[in-house]
């Protein structure tokens, strides 16, 4: 759970060095997406500028995805990489167990003029968030720890020039720049858009099928522009504790995994109008043919289970609920039965 450490010493040093600014649900959201059971992070008074607690383990958002955005086989347009020194290329260097001070060496390559250090979480993953230590005054703070594929200048102005491309193609392009992990011939097994909330899910496999890649694209990033994103990989042949498995102890091809956040807002007097959230995983049950969510009495959304038991979503309603009623996401079958709840 490295990646939970890290959100929640950065909302501590947050607290005590700054007075608290508007809250960024997504950029939060791009931090500390985890699995279940972290719904009370910031706690009741985390609510700044009318905008609710974030919830981290549930999942929801609307809009799905338009037809040329299905799950298939991405295509692999021309594209230009190099190798990173010391680092193996495609699959091979995605979601390596690494140590901190190759991560510093890796994300000094990424991102040269960066003095600070990362966060010594004792030990990283490629294609995984890593947080720099912040300082007082400090924006930006993440690193995307890079794989072996460094993406030509090309490439990158591309992708920040289109950083929510139609076409999967133009994601997986994107994806591949946000890891440094060239993806644009894996396996597309989900993925979901929604344009209110300006963030995309994409979800592929490599092409052994030994390792996932779940991608989060974004334009709602507030004084940003060009590509936002994050990334994270797991290998399904060793998953661990790190990783989003509901239930670590079973270790067959279909475990269940799940990961969500977002949040909630604007509240007033303890009602609040209206949640977004993204989110991504997979049902162990060959029954479960959708995934609904919902909040309160608001319209239920829905997304296709697909190929291997895969799902993504991305959505955003203005559903008015009690400020402290979270989303219920579950899995069902096509007799509309529920087959798994996701918490």
């Amino acid at each position: 759970m490295e990646d939970v450490r890290e959100i929640s010493a950065e909302l501590h040093r947050l607290a005590e060095s700054e007075t608290m600014q508007p809250l960024d649900t997504t950029e939060l959201l791009a931090r500390g997406r985890r699995t279940r059971r972290h719904r009370k992070l910031l706690g009741a008074g985390g609510a700044v500028a009318g905008v609710a607690v974030i919830a981290l383990g549930a999942s929801l958002l609307p809009n799905l995805s338009s037809a040329d955005n299905q799950p298939g086989i991405a295509g692999n347009p021309p594209h230009r990489f190099e190798a990173v020194p010391g680092v193996p290329r495609g699959e091979a260097g995605a979601d390596q167990r690494i140590t901190m001070a190759e991560a510093q060496r890796r994300c000094e390559l990424r991102n040269p003029d960066e003095k600070r250090k990362l966060v010594d979480t004792k030990g990283a993953r490629s294609g995984h968030l890593a947080l720099y230590d912040m300082k007082v005054g400090d924006k930006k703070n993440k690193c995307i720890v890079p794989g072996g594929d460094k993406p030509s200048p090309e490439l990158v102005a591309a992708a920040n020039k289109d950083p929510m491309p139609k076409s999967i193609a133009g994601k997986l392009r994107n994806c591949s720049v946000l890891a440094w992990v060239d993806v644009t011939g894996w396996q597309v097994v989900a993925s979901d858009e929604s344009k209110p909330l300006g963030q995309a899910e994409v979800v592929v496999i490599s092409p052994t099928g030994h390792k996932v890649m779940e991608c989060l694209l974004q334009t709602n990033v507030p004084f940003e522009t060009g590509l936002q994103g994050n990334t994270r990989f797991a290998t399904l042949t060793n998953l661990t504790s790190s990783d989003p498995v509901l239930n670590p102890a079973d270790k067959s091809a279909r475990t269940d995994m799940y990961v969500g956040g977002g949040g909630s807002g604007p509240c007033t007097a303890g009602i609040c109008k209206g949640w977004g959230m993204s989110g991504w995983g997979r049902v162990g049950s060959k029954d479960a043919v959708t995934v609904r969510l919902q909040i309160a009495n608001g319209p239920a959304y829905q997304v296709p289970v697909g190929e291997g038991g895969w799902f993504a979503f991305t959505w955003k309603n203005s559903a008015v609920h009690q400020q402290k009623t979270y989303p219920k996401v579950a899995a069902y079958d096509k007799a509309g039965k529920i087959v798994k709840v996701f918490e």
